[in-house]
């Protein structure tokens, strides 16, 4: 079976001794390889054999023993739940390392049902207290193969000791390589930074400073078919490094392994805790969402912790809708022996972490069938709800208003402000991470809330915003809307009162969504339309259902066309109002042939009688278009009974002109346009973009 990346990590491997796993194997089963050399073999052996060989169920046990107790804090766990349970401490050698002790554990609780709570106290400590293995994605341009393993592995080593040598982490560095089916591992053992703690030396009572570097395993592992590059690093602070190295040792391009985010919260901030429930993957019951991270502009960073981060949020009445989600962490029920949950702990772009690296596996099926894991963000993601409370740099605001937005700013909707944090240039998708400190006039220190994104200096260009002011925007919009009538003044709500507008016999209540409407919202603006007809206007991309008639629009500014049409749909009378009403953008020349008028360019064409033969030719011409109408066609529908040839047609077009440009003076425009040029011999065709009901 495919084993989890973790457990191919080496250092932790010849950090127990030799007879310390032989102790395992007769315990749990021998692999294969090593079962013909028992008396002989070392650590690479070991190595090798957990790479090749099939492991019996209870050595995996032991592997994720070692994993997740064989730290600092696992010992610790191991130690409180050892003097809970009231047994010695000296149960276990105490000269042993971390991770032997945990084997030690492991291999006891096997025989002596009294540890046997001891065993899993720790491991439930340990969960809850989030030591866990973490892990960072990130997919390539494109998914491609490796060729010349042996060579590319010199080179690696080779550019990872000069990074070493230049970071002052040490001289020494071992790297290791291996392809299973088109998956590439390589395994790396380097010296970190030195440490100096004060000890006491086996033998002697005085203190003193002992001086050493730690040796860290990293594993970095390529999947060609997918072109995905996963890092298991002890330092966050390297895992960039790794991501730019193997892009050039491997496809001479640093910024290879520079695509789309692997992680993307965005299902769940719109999907709730429904998408988490309808996931699918065998073997998986419950997953809940037990603590979130969100992200509301640059100064509201709020974490929630809770048995169902979901429930409590509906509690306290707040919008996900709002704002982004940052990182989460979901407990999830995996059908097995034990009967602990999972907990997996995802932090956009690029980070996951898992408790039990037994289930690794299975937490990767199960993110990608939620739609977190490999997900692309939306296009459209960027709306006035998500970007609440609406603090942002220009770049976000262009998203999101496109070229009107230098009118708003020069029109003081969007007015300068200097933000507090800002994302990193190099990593947009992991939120506002950096935190702008001034250490000089002119000059900030943007200190990093994220271990794999460094730290940097900040000019005051960076830091330069702006922010939406409400009520310009609502008296924006209620000119750009063409309302005429009322609209109350923000009064900080989630909703701007935009007034109203008459559409032929109906008066429409415009409303303006800023943020999610709260409950109950219908109630208090029927309350206050004065009979006309309400419309909640939704400048976002989630579905919002209402008990008012809703309008999506696709942009924060639509037009005014597409807003009216989509209103008047929206209230159910379509039917009933004049075609200009509902004509699209673009459409110069509209008939309502039930009305039987005509508009040019949204004005009214006055003194067409009806049933004339002037609107009979516009009427047919429209319908036919963009195709041309023979001159004889027209003088056949329009006079069938007439032997005059193409007169009726010419006298038609004749008088039709002649009204338009009087109707259009009367409006202050002159008119000198050819509505119905010929073309070819013997056709007419309509030379305005044309609407007809």
């Amino acid at each position: 079976m495919a084993l989890p990346l973790a457990y191919h990590d080496t250092a932790a491997i010849q950090e127990v001794a030799v007879d310390v796993w032989k102790e395992v194997f007769e315990a749990t089963g021998w692999p294969a390889s090593l079962g013909i050399k028992k008396s002989s073999f070392g650590h690479d052996d070991i190595a090798h054999a957990f790479q090749q060989d099939d492991l019996s169920t209870e050595l995996l046990y032991a592997l994720e023993t070692l994993h997740e107790l064989g730290t600092e804090a696992g010992r610790e766990a191991i130690v409180t739940a050892m003097k809970d349970q009231r047994i010695p401490l000296d149960l276990f050698p105490q000269s042993s390392g971390e991770r032997e002790f945990a084997l030690h554990l492991f291999l006891a609780q096997l025989k002596d049902a009294t540890l046997v709570d001891v065993f899993a106290r720790a491991q439930i400590q340990l969960q809850e207290t989030g030591d866990q293995r973490r892990y960072n994605d990130f997919i390539g341009k494109e998914a491609r193969g490796i060729t010349g393993l042996s060579g590319k592995v010199r080179t690696l080593k080779e550019e990872l000791l000069m990074y070493c040598q230049k970071s002052d982490l040490g001289e020494h560095v071992h790297v290791k390589a291996f392809e299973d089916d088109g998956v590439f591992i390589f395994n790396v053992l380097r010296s970190h930074h030195t440490r100096k703690p004060l000890a006491v030396v086996p033998g002697q009572t005085a203190r003193a400073t002992i001086q050493y570097r730690p040796v860290h395993g990293d594993i970095l592992r390529y999947e060609a078919s997918v072109g995905r590059l996963r890092i298991a690093a002890r330092a966050a602070s390297i895992v960039d490094f790794y991501r730019s190295l193997l892009g050039k040792v491997l496809f001479n391009d640093e910024a290879f392994f520079d695509g789309n985010s692997v992680c993307n919260l965005d299902v769940l901030r719109q999907g709730g805790r429904s998408a988490l429930e309808n996931h699918g993957v065998f073997g998986v019951g419950r997953v809940r969402m037990t603590e979130c991270l969100w992200e509301r502009g640059d100064r509201n960073l709020l974490q929630f912790r809770s048995s169902d981060c979901f429930r409590s949020m509906e509690e306290l009445n707040l919008p996900l809708t709002d704002g982004t989600l940052l990182q989460a962490k979901l407990k999830i029920e995996i059908i097995g022996k034990s009967t602990r949950p999972v907990t997996v702990n995802i932090r956009v772009p690029s980070r996951i972490e898992v408790s039990q690296q037994a289930h690794e596996i299975t937490v990767e099926k199960l993110l990608k069938a939620v739609g977190i894991y490999n997900s692309a963000r939306p296009v459209s993601a960027v709306s006035l709800w998500t970007l609440h409370p609406w603090r942002h740099p220009i770049a976000t605001w262009r998203t999101l208003f496109g070229k009107d937005t230098d009118q708003l700013v020069q029109e003081g909707i969007l007015k300068s402000i200097r933000l507090e944090s800002v994302s990193a240039s190099d990593s947009p998708a992991a939120g506002r991470v950096l935190t702008a400190h001034a250490v000089s006039e002119g000059e900030y220190y943007g200190v990093s809330q994220v271990g794999e994104i460094p730290s940097r200096s900040l000019s005051p260009t960076d830091l330069d915003g702006y922010e939406l002011v409400p009520e310009k925007f609502r008296l924006h919009l209620q000119s750009r809307f063409g309302l005429s009538g009322g609209g109350r003044i923000w009064d900080g709500r989630e909703t701007l009162d935009l007034g109203t507008v008459q559409i032929g016999d109906y008066r429409l209540h415009m409303v303006y969504a800023l943020r999610q409407p709260a409950v109950g919202v219908g109630t208090q603006i029927r309350a206050q339309a004065s009979g006309a007809h309400s419309v909640l206007l939704v400048p976002a991309f989630e579905a919002y259902e209402c008990e008012l008639p809703t309008v999506i629009i696709e942009s924060a500014l639509s037009t005014r066309g597409e807003v009216m049409r989509s209103a008047i749909n929206a209230c159910g009378v379509t039917d009933s109002v004049a075609a200009i009403h509902i004509a699209p953008d673009g459409a110069r020349l509209v008939v309502d042939s039930q009305l039987k008028k005509v508009w040019i360019d949204g004005l009214e064409i006055a003194g067409l009688p009806l049933d004339s033969h002037p609107f009979k030719l516009i009427e047919l011409m429209v319908r036919r278009s963009p195709a041309p109408v023979s001159i004889q066609e027209i003088s056949t529908v329009l006079s069938p009974y007439r032997q005059d040839g193409n007169l009726s047609a010419r006298q038609a077009k004749s008088e039709a002109k002649k009204i338009i440009v009087n109707a259009m003076a009367a409006h202050g425009r002159s008119f000198h346009e050819d509505l119905f040029p010929s073309v070819g011999s013997g056709f007419y065709r309509c030379a305005f973009p044309p609407f007809i009901r």
